[in-house]
């Protein structure tokens, strides 16, 4: 298969041409001017996308769910099928589907080894559950304590395929669970923290090296002290992940961070759940409260113990014009925005080349993962995950490993429409 396109954003820049890909790998670049392949025959494009813009795919490493689709216990394989078909379309060929439920993580261990028509399952990421802190204008009614048992449960459920697992730092026996991971090849990330950059500091020390979701549910930078966010921008070993909805994160929050922090320590996220992709209006909760078929089962009070579902703030959760996604306090409760909204906001609103945006949603979070050899980039060799996007940020074709995975002419309705007819409340 051959495609061209006038905008090609390969990992050396933006170039015109050809991209002939065989057996899933760009197997040559051919430049816009070209008329023959290496083989001497005839250089034809099957697919020629014209002026529209060719860009890697995104990895997601960050993510709850979408399109009405919650990843934790109770999901189907048919449900975690369309979220990786939604995810497609939001031009994300790679994701970390993320949970903190043993049964789920099985599910997707499994799934993870087989091939999905849609974004590809990298790896698990395990937000938790050791946490310490719950958010600006939110009602904090603890988290569990760390649980050696837990933490093998977790490994063993993911078969291989646990990549990234979030704790705070300054809980009692966080190292215990910090060193054990590690010794499992585990990724550690700061999430949920109450830390100050002293306790912060030791956790980067003990092998912390992502900061979950920076700036949000940690503690902030202040002139006496720079908490977990200072933490995470001084210190070259920690990647920081980074919401771009400009509504997690003020635009010119961002833009600070971007000017401070090395941007080949960025990686881009969505922290999107189950409502990404929802009409706007009052939900009953997936936190404290299970679907109808849950109610009275295990991944129900499951969800009720980790939320503290009888004092919890999250009983209903209302998404608004914006898009903010809100408990009853107004507390922040995942995202309904796609990473690719962030690359949109970051190249027309502040004003930053696509040529530098792109890394980071993209090249940036495989190399720190340890895929980089294979994904992440446009070059010849690399596995042919790439997007195809309009002027205006909409997603037109994703491809994955040389398969065409969504297409905007075909997939019209990628949404679990059961989910708002069940959960909907006004």
């Amino acid at each position: 298969m051959i495609i061209h396109s006038n905008k090609i954003y390969m990992e050396d820049g933006c170039k015109a041409g050809y991209l002939e890909i065989e057996g899933g790998i760009v197997k040559h670049f051919y430049p816009g001017d070209a008329t023959h392949k290496a083989d001497g025959s005839p250089l034809k494009a099957d697919a020629d996308y014209g002026s529209n813009r060719v860009i890697p795919g995104i990895f997601d490493t960050h993510n709850h769910g979408g399109f009405g689709v919650r990843i934790g216990e109770g999901a189907t394989e048919d449900e975690v099928k369309l979220y990786l078909k939604g995810s497609a379309a939001n031009g994300v060929t790679a994701l970390f589907p993320t949970t903190t439920e043993p049964g789920a993580m099985a599910m997707l261990a499994k799934m993870a080894y087989g091939v999905s028509d849609g974004a590809k399952i990298m790896g698990i990421h395990s937000e938790g559950p050791w946490g310490a802190r719950v958010g600006e204008k939110g009602i904090n009614t603890g988290y569990p304590k760390v649980d050696m048992g837990v933490a093998r449960q977790m490994v063993e459920a993911c078969n291989g395929k646990l990549m990234l697992v979030g704790i705070a730092p300054e809980v009692e026996n966080a190292f215990e669970a910090i060193d054990y991971f590690l010794s499992q090849g585990i990724v550690m990330a700061m999430y949920h923290t109450n830390a100050n950059y002293e306790q912060a500091n030791r956790g980067v020390d003990r092998g912390i090296t992502v900061a979950t979701h920076l700036g949000n549910v940690m503690t902030g930078m202040h002139h006496r002290d720079v908490g977990v966010m200072g933490t995470s921008i001084l210190r070259d070993e920690v990647y920081c992940e980074l919401i771009c909805d400009y509504l997690h994160i003020c635009q010119q929050m961002v833009e600070i961070v971007l000017r401070l922090k090395d941007h080949e320590k960025v990686m881009m996220i969505s922290d999107s759940g189950s409502y990404a992709g929802c009409p706007t209006g009052k939900y009953r909760s997936m936190w404290g409260n299970a679907r109808p078929d849950q109610r009275n089962s295990g991944a129900a009070r499951a969800d009720q113990r980790n939320s503290g579902a009888a004092k919890s703030d999250r009983h209903t959760i209302t998404i608004t014009e914006e898009g903010y996604v809100l408990s009853e306090t107004g507390r922040l409760s995942g995202s309904s925005k796609p990473v690719m909204f962030g690359i949109k906001n970051l190249v027309e609103r502040s004003g930053m080349p696509l040529e530098d945006v792109w890394p980071l949603s993209s090249y940036n979070v495989f190399k720190k993962y340890g895929f980089a050899d294979k994904k992440g980039s446009i070059k010849t060799g690399k596995d042919a995950d790439f997007v195809v996007i309009s002027d205006a940020f909409d997603v037109l074709y994703t491809y994955s490993e040389g398969r065409l995975v969504y297409d905007h002419n075909v997939d019209k309705d990628i949404f679990n429409h059961n989910f708002v007819a069940e959960n909907k409340l006004d």
